[in-house]
């Protein structure tokens, strides 16, 4: 179940990224890059914004990945992914996945390249896959 959960990541490129401010939660919805394992996602973001903020105060998120747009509402998966972020510094990493961002969004590469841009990193830490109203399956990294 586990390399179903992760072709998931691989196939979609949208999730919505869930982040807390004081026990207050924030939605952002983002597009990300996966590594070649799909146990670490991509996302970048300005330094002044919400979620930036928040993942500087508490760097455990979670995100959901949907098929909502492949199937009949029935038949949808929704996979929720836990971890921690880490936020890249300024350096060759950051440029290599700010490089990358642009290459495979190129309607985002003015953005990417801004200053105020970070690029922040997900370890994953588990999986929730759910298919339908009734079927979980739960999987943990590491």
């Amino acid at each position: 179940m586990l390399e179903t959960m992760k072709s998931l990541v691989c196939k979609k490129n949208l999730c919505v990224l869930a982040t807390t401010d004081n026990h207050a939660p924030h939605c952002s919805l983002m597009v990300y890059l996966a590594d070649e394992s799909n146990e670490r996602l991509f996302l970048v973001t300005p330094r002044t914004s919400r979620k930036f903020r928040n993942i500087q105060n508490n760097p455990r998120v979670s995100l959901l990945i949907d098929t909502r747009d492949d199937r009949q509402h029935d038949a949808t998966s929704a996979l929720t992914i836990t971890g921690t972020c880490e936020i890249l510094p300024s350096g060759e990493k950051s440029e290599q996945m700010k490089v990358a961002f642009a290459k495979q969004y190129p309607h985002m590469a003015d953005f990417v390249h801004k200053s105020d841009v970070a690029v922040v990193c997900v370890q994953i830490e588990s999986f929730l896959l759910l298919e339908g109203p009734e079927h979980a399956h739960y999987e943990t990294l590491g």
